[in-house]
Formats: C-alpha cells, structure tokens, sequence
C-alpha cells in the first residue's frame, strides 16, 4: 500500500505560522520524521497562500530536497503554480491534482507527460462534488479514458473518489467504501487513493474515526492514502491490516518490525 504524508500542508496551522515565517527549525523537525517513517511520498502544499503560493511552495520544495529524497506530491489546483514548482521536485513526482475542468485538466496534463509525472485524479464534475456512487464511476471512467489516449500508464493514476465527512452526512462512509470496491473491481490497473481525515471533518476523536477507515478502506481494495505516518496506532494498525490482506507474504514485514 502506498503512503502519502499528509503534514506538509499549510491547512495545518503550524506548517501555516512555520511557512509564513520562513521557520526551517519548526519545518525540519517534522522533515526528519518524515524522512525516517514508512512514508512512500510527502505532500507539499502551499494552498493557503493564494497571493504567494508559487513563492512558497518553491521554498518548501527547496528545504525538503536538502533533506529528504523521498518523492514529492506537488499539490495545488493551479496549473501556474505547478509549472513553477516542477523543476525543483526531483523523481518520481505525483501532482495532485487533475479534473474534468477543461482548462485545468488539459493545463495539468501536458505538465504531468512533460515531467513524466504521475497523477491523483479528482472524482469530481467541472463544478460539483460528486454525487453518489455510479456518477463517480462514471467520472473515473471518463478520465481513465483520456488519460489513456494520451499515453499516460493506468499504474500512474491515482483515483480519488472524493470522500465526505460522516458528519454532515451518516451514509458518506459506506459511500466512500462501495465506491472503493467499485473503483478496484473496473478498474483494476489504476489506483484508489483518499484523503484519509476527510472522513472524520469536523467530529471529536478524529483519529479513531481515521483508523477505522482505512482498515475498513483496505479490505474493499484501497491501496493509497493521504494520512498522517507519524501516527504510531495508525501505522500499527496499517500493518496489521496488510497482514490480514494477505499483503504481507509470510507475516515478514511485520515480524521485521516488531522484533
């Protein structure tokens, strides 16, 4: 299963006040974590800083590549931004993300085949959040397709179905599970990512709710999520739940672990 960490972003109020005074110390700290943890990609984003996001996204890009080689996910919905930012990213990069939108789609597309980038493709409409789970399948079917005709490998696109809190809606969790089920059984080739604390948005104890999301995810066939690696239960209950998969052949990860 892929990891992506998620604590490089600056909705987090700390990254956010760290960013905004250009605070390596405060930065680094949580770098060198990441660097040492099962993380398979960090994500970089700069979002809240509309007015100087390409500026800082550059910076913070600089600062992790001096410290870190693990792969980049460049994460912003402005193509301008990305074209900025690419450059200085180094291998394996995924950008986060591509949509139906015509302008963003085709802008955010010539940059992934120009760097040989992967990329997380957002289940959603031009406008809209998706609703239910045939028009997501319907969406993904539609991106899958042009992505296709344009030459970019299915094992490089990251479906995300967009999941939505259980607190403004009860059934959003059993949503977001039959859509994974769904996205793994037809479209076997690409993979199924999600942003793991969307599900818990604004309820008390988010991290229970995470935890048992993502075991819940992996058993319909998700593969890739954005999440917090630094989290000790989640990532002890992350191999277990490989284990019980029968994604962990003879235990042996997990036993290289705990002994």
């Amino acid at each position: 299963m892929i990891l992506i960490a998620e604590n490089l972003n600056s909705s987090i109020p700390f990254v956010q006040k760290a960013l905004a005074a250009r605070d390596e110390a405060a930065l680094l700290e949580i770098i060198h974590q990441l660097d040492a943890c099962p993380a398979d990609y960090l994500d970089l984003n700069a979002g809240v800083f509309h007015d100087s996001e390409a500026d800082v996204l550059t910076w913070l890009i600089r600062l992790v590549r001096r410290h870190s080689s693990k792969p980049l996910v460049l994460d912003s919905p402005d193509p301008a931004v990305l074209r900025t930012a690419l450059p200085l990213a180094g291998p394996g990069l995924l950008i986060n993300s591509i949509t139906l939108e015509p302008r963003r789609y085709q802008a955010v597309l010539s940059l992934a085949k120009e760097s040989s980038a992967g990329l997380i493709a957002l289940l959603m409409h031009e406008e809209r959040m998706p609703q239910g789970v045939e028009e997501r399948l319907e969406i993904a079917e539609r991106l899958l397709n042009g992505l296709q005709q344009a030459g970019v490998a299915m094992d490089r696109v990251f479906l995300d179905p967009m999941i939505r809190p259980v607190a403004t809606d009860d059934q959003a969790g059993l949503e977001g599970l039959t859509t994974i089920k769904a996205l793994r059984q037809r479209f076997p080739a690409a993979h199924v990512v999600i942003g793991l604390s969307n599900v818990s948005f604004g309820l008390p104890a988010r991290r229970y709710l995470n935890r048992a999301f993502l075991l819940q995810g992996m058993a319909c066939g998700l593969d890739s999520a954005i999440l917090n690696p630094l989290d000790k239960e989640l990532l002890a209950l992350w191999r277990a739940g490989l284990v019980l998969a029968g994604e962990d052949e003879y235990c042996q990860s997990y036993l290289e672990h705990y002994r």
